[in-house]
């Protein structure tokens, strides 16, 4: 089995949504506040920022020994 590239893109992304969950889970076991309407977005921005800086990284070469 070979293994595959690392897609920082996605790992990103999940680590985002799966934070956004526990913080409204938290929210609704606890008296912290959150409003919806924010997290949507703020969400949404964080994933473009990495997707953004992801494309800025310089591509890998084809050789994983270079």
């Amino acid at each position: 089995m070979t293994r595959h590239r690392r897609d920082v893109v996605s790992l990103m992304a999940g680590l985002l949504l799966v934070l956004t969950a526990v913080l409204f889970l938290v929210a609704d076991t606890t008296e912290l506040s959150v409003d919806g309407r924010w997290a949507g977005p703020v969400v949404l921005i964080a994933v473009g920022a990495v997707g953004l800086l992801a494309s800025l990284r310089p591509p890998r070469s084809a050789n994983p020994d270079a």
